[in-house]
């Protein structure tokens, strides 16, 4: 489970990455660590990323 604050930065961080805005280093990295904790925020960043993200993965 994780925190109120946690989920409300994690929501933030997600809304500015499907609207192509800024998200820095510091705030990728923290996606990356919660999305090998939960596969529902692994799914969530995925979603957030778009198919081209998963194409470059791919690659």
């Amino acid at each position: 489970m994780i925190s109120t604050a946690t989920r409300i930065r994690l929501t933030n961080i997600l809304y500015r990455l499907d609207t192509n805005q800024l998200v820095t280093l510091e705030e990728r990295i923290f996606l990356n660590k919660l999305s090998h904790i939960s596969p529902v925020i692994l799914e969530r960043v995925a979603s957030a990323l778009g198919s081209e993200a998963s194409s470059i993965d791919s690659e």
